[in-house]
C-alpha cells in the first residue's frame, strides 16, 4: 500500500491537470487515504465568538483582529488594555496564561509574543493508518492550523495520505482559498500559514515607545531663560508616556544614562510647575522621576526639589528625611542646608537648625532668608533662656 500511496500523492501535488488530480483522488479514495475535514472545519468561530462578549468590538479595535483571534487560540486571558490615545505604540495589555502570574507588555511585545508563540511550534502529526478516518485527519492537521486557518479566508476541506511511514508520516491537505481549490503538503502549507501569521505584524508595525531624551537639553535651557511655560510645552507628554513605561520591561532596559536624563527632565519639569504655583503636580512629577532613579545627581536634585516643595507646605518631618538623602548624594551644603535649616527649625529642632545656618554663613553662602530663619531659631532659644553666641559672616569655624 505504501509503493502506492506516495506516488500517486506526489503525482496530486505535481500534476497540475484537473483530470489527472480526480484520478488520483478516486484511486487515493478507494485506498482509503483520504477523509474529509467537514466534521472538524471551524470556519467562523471567531465571528461566532463575537455574540456572547462584552466589549468585544473595542478589544478587537485596539488589538487588530486576527491578533485578538491568535491570542484566543494560545489560551491568552486579557486582563485590561490601558490606551494612550495620543500615541497608540505606548497602549499596554495586561495578560496571563493558565494559572501564571500576570504579565503587562505593550501593544507591540504583546503582538510580537503572540506570533512567536504561534510559529515557534511546529505540528507533529501522528503516524497515519488506512482506512483514514475523520477524526485522524483532524489530529493530523491539529487544532491550532484549524483554527488559523479560517482566520485567513481558507477553508479545509480534505486531508490526503501521503506516506504510512510511522517515523516519518506525511499528509496532503486539499483546501479552498481565494485561488480556488489546491493541494499542498502539510508542512508547506503550516508554513504558509506561519509566514502570513508573520506579515500580520509587519504590517501592523508602530512606531516603538520612544521617549525624546534629547528635549530635556531644549527644557534645559529654557529653564535657565526663565522660560517656565517653554519647559513645560517641551516636556508636557512625559508623565503619561512614563507611567506606561514603568509597567513594561522596556523600564528594565534603560541604561544609566538614560535613566539620570529621564530623572533630570521630570526634575525641570516638575521645577516649572512648581514656578507656576501648581504643586501638587510637582510634587506628582518629582515621586515620578524617584521611581526611576534613586541613585547619582540627577535623584539628589529630584530629593532636593521634592523636600523643599514639602517644606514649602509645610510637610517638614517628612521633608528632612528626603533633603538628608540629597545631602547623601552628594548635593552642595549651600543647595540642601536652607530648607533643611528651615526644617528642622519648624519641627523644634533648633540647635540643628542654628548649626546649618552658622555652617551657610561662614562659607559666605548666608541670603536674606537664612538670616531671618537664623534670627527665628535664636530667638526660640533666648525666649528657652540659652545665649548663642553667631560667629560673623565669613569667620573661620
Amino acid at each position: 500500500m505504501e509503493d502506492v500511496v506516495g506516488p500517486v500523492a506526489d503525482l496530486l501535488l505535481e500534476e497540475p491537470s484537473s483530470e489527472i488530480q480526480a484520478a488520483c483522488l478516486d484511486l487515493l479514495e478507494k485506498m482509503g487515504a483520504v477523509a474529509s475535514l467537514e466534521g472538524a472545519r471551524t470556519d467562523g468561530w471567531f465571528e461566532r465568538i463575537e455574540e456572547g462578549v462584552g466589549n468585544f468590538d473595542a478589544v478587537r479595535g485596539i488589538m487588530g483582529e486576527r491578533f485578538l483571534a491568535y491570542a484566543i487560540i494560545l489560551g491568552v486571558q486579557i486582563r485590561t488594555l490601558t490606551t494612550d490615545p495620543r500615541f497608540p505604540a505606548n497602549t499596554t495589555v495586561e495578560f496571563s496564561v493558565g494559572d501564571d502570574e500576570p504579565e503587562t507588555l505593550t501593544l507591540g511585545e504583546f503582538r510580537t509574543r503572540l506570533v512567536n508563540a504561534l510559529v515557534s511550534r511546529t505540528h507533529e502529526p501522528p503516524p497515519l493508518e488506512l482506512p483514514l478516518l475523520p477524526d485522524a485527519a483532524a489530529g493530523t492537521i491539529g487544532n491550532r492550523l484549524l483554527l488559523l486557518a479560517p482566520l485567513f479566508g481558507i477553508s479545509l476541506e480534505l486531508v490526503v495520505a501521503g506516506s504510512l511511514d510511522e517515523d516519518r508520516p506525511r499528509a496532503l491537505v486539499g483546501f479552498v482559498d481565494e485561488s480556488g481549490f489546491s493541494f499542498m503538503d502539510l508542512r508547506d502549507f503550516e508554513m504558509g500559514i506561519k509566514e502570513k501569521a508573520r506579515r500580520d505584524l509587519a504590517g501592523t508595525a508602530e512606531e516603538p515607545f520612544r521617549l525624546d531624551l534629547s528635549a530635556v537639553d531644549r527644557a534645559r535651557a529654557a529653564a535657565k531663560r526663565g522660560e517656565y511655560d517653554q519647559v513645560i510645552s517641551t516636556l508636557e507628554t512625559w508623565p503619561g508616556l512614563l507611567s506606561l513605561l514603568q509597567r513594561t520591561p522596556v523600564a528594565q532596559q534603560l541604561d544609566g544614562a538614560q535613566v539620570a536624563t529621564i530623572g533630570e527632565g521630570l526634575e525641570l519639569l516638575g521645577l516649572a510647575f512648581k514656578m507656576r504655583g501648581r504643586l501638587l503636580w510637582a510634587e506628582e512629577l518629582f515621586r515620578l522621576g524617584l521611581q526611576f532613579v534613586r541613585e547619582g545627581s540627577s535623584a539628589a536634585r529630584l530629593f532636593l526639589g521634592l523636600g523643599a516643595l514639602l517644606v514649602e507646605t509645610e510637610r517638614y518631618g517628612e521633608a528632612i528625611g528626603l533633603l538628608r538623602r540629597a545631602a547623601a548624594l552628594g548635593l552642595q551644603d549651600a543647595e540642601v542646608f536652607p530648607p533643611l535649616a528651615r526644617a528642622f527649625l519648624k519641627r523644634g529642632k533648633v540647635v540643628a537648625a542654628i548649626a546649618l545656618f552658622e555652617a551657610l554663613r561662614e562659607a559666605g553662602e548666608a541670603t536674606s532668608e537664612t538670616d531671618r530663619d537664623l534670627a527665628e531659631a535664636l530667638a526660640v532659644l533666648e525666649k528657652a533662656g540659652v545665649s548663642w553666641d553667631v560667629p560673623s559672616p565669613g569667620a573661620a569655624g
